[in-house]
């Protein structure tokens, strides 16, 4: 539904770092509209900034900054005004409250729209609890000529885009988030895998793919596994799945999975890689509670001429017949959840009541365990 592809081919070794904000922006001339002066006094320390004359570009002042306390209310006065004409425009104030790298919509502690000279804009800072303690940014922005919403990444001509230090205390300590980045990827110890969490806290963006929160997991793989199984299906917020392998370059993705969508789910191949990270994230901006289940196919063969087992027809319509007599005999679908389990000696099994697709046929014969892909029309 969604097409993320024109970014995943790109990002490979760079998800290693942390997310950067976005410096390259900001406008090419310093005429005209400008922010004028930011005053903000927190818990300890105080941002009193004078703008003009203004500058081209993204403007840094992290030596200017101040403390704030989660779950406190500060008062922050800005004048969106001009270092030369006035002209129409509009105003933003984000503050990083998720130290994500990124100025979301739900960071905006404050707008402004009109034509210079006006009043002082007083706005109410109003730091969630939840906000990540630690070093972050507030990015003030002034656009000529446009209107709100305003993007906090904007290059244009007119107006000024400066960002301030903030600290944050008395929040949530994200310090050691597993996880959050590739080399703390949460690992995986076993298959079948179940796991839940919330992205809406300590998450940061690290996967180029969508601006939202992401979170790392490591599967080590072996050579009895032919392969895996991976979905996002039951969490609570419209899902994006992608595998890495070791060196950091996509090997498998999906947006949308057919069967629970808008959760994710995907089927890739062993392929002697050794190990893969597994990447959940949101669409767009999305986060919140998530779930993550991971299995395998395994392949059960002494030898890759052991092949103990033909299942004839394949792909099959209705009755699936086998060469040999199974033990046992399980079939799971494309996101490793089984939907047929038969405990008896048997020769064939009616498979009509399966919806056309791709399936992983289990089995048991002397006591050993196989698999096989099979196809129902």
């Amino acid at each position: 539904m969604k097409n993320a592809t024109f970014f995943l081919f790109s990002f490979g070794i760079s998800c290693f770092l942390r997310a950067q904000y976005c410096t390259n922006g900001g406008p090419s001339s310093n005429a005209d509209s400008n922010v004028e002066s930011v005053v903000l006094v927190g818990q300890s320390g105080q941002i009193n900034h004078v703008g003009c004359p203004s500058q081209i570009g993204v403007e840094v002042y992290l030596n200017e900054s101040t403390t704030l306390s989660a779950g406190a209310t500060y008062s922050l006065q800005v004048d969106f005004g001009s270092c030369g004409g006035n002209f129409a425009g509009a105003g933003t104030v984000w503050i990083d409250f998720d130290q994500s790298g990124n100025f979301s919509p739900n960071e905006v502690v404050g707008t402004w729209s009109g034509i210079p000279p006006v009043a002082t804009n007083v706005f109410n800072v109003n730091v969630p609890v939840n906000a990540h303690n630690g070093p972050t940014r507030m990015r003030v922005t002034q656009q000529e000529a446009t209107s709100l919403p305003l993007n906090p990444c904007a290059s244009f001509q007119w107006g000024s885009v400066m960002d301030f230090g903030i600290q944050i205390v008395n929040g949530l300590d994200c310090s050691n988030t597993p996880g959050d980045v590739m080399n703390e990827a949460i690992l995986i110890p076993s298959l079948p895998y179940n796991h839940s969490g919330d992205l809406g806290y300590c998450y940061g963006n690290q996967n180029l793919v969508y601006t939202s929160p992401d979170v790392y997991y490591r599967l080590n793989l072996n050579p009895t596994m032919q392969s895996i199984i991976v979905n996002s299906c039951g969490s609570n917020f419209d899902t994006y799945l992608s595998v890495l392998d070791p060196q950091g370059q996509v090997i498998a993705y999906n947006d949308d999975a057919s069967t629970c969508s808008p959760s994710s789910s995907l089927f890739f191949d062993v392929n002697d890689l050794g190990y893969v990270y597994i990447v959940l994230e949101g669409w767009g901006n999305e986060s919140g509670l998530y779930q993550l289940q991971v299995n395998a196919n395994y392949l059960g063969l002494e030898s890759s001429e052991d092949i103990p087992l033909l299942v004839h027809p394949n792909p099959v319509q209705t009755i699936c017949s086998f060469s040999k007599e199974v033990e046992a005999l399980e079939i799971y679908d494309m996101m490793g959840k089984k939907v047929f389990e038969l405990c008896a000696h048997t020769k064939e099994v009616n498979l009509s009541f399966l919806p056309p697709g791709l399936f992983t046929l289990q089995y048991r014969i002397n006591d050993k365990r196989y698999s096989e892909k099979i196809i129902k029309e």
